[in-house]
């Protein structure tokens, strides 16, 4: 598994390492994922921060710094999708 996420240009401990697979057409948007991962927008409340959405002037940076191939963007916004309301749940 280490070997995949080297792959990938992405440095993980040993003890981090999930037993994940990523189907190789995958690896792109996966990627991209992780290198986004501080290009949240988030607001503070009085109550925790809230995770509005990605910041997609700063993604379109990484994209294009990573060469990602065309359909990348459409993936990160449906995980983008999917992780906010993991990302703002309260309870």
């Amino acid at each position: 598994m280490a070997g995949q996420f080297a792959a990938l240009g992405v440095t993980v401990a040993a003890e981090q390492v999930a037993a994940i697979d990523i189907l190789p057409p995958n690896h792109g948007s996966v990627r991209a994922w992780l290198e986004c991962q501080t290009q949240w927008r988030r607001t503070g409340l009085m109550n925790g921060i809230l995770y509005d959405g990605l910041d997609y002037p700063s993604v379109r940076l990484v994209l294009d710094d990573l060469g990602a191939p065309p359909g990348v963007f459409a993936d990160l916004r449906a995980m983008e999708r999917a992780a906010l309301p993991i990302l703002n749940d309260r309870d």
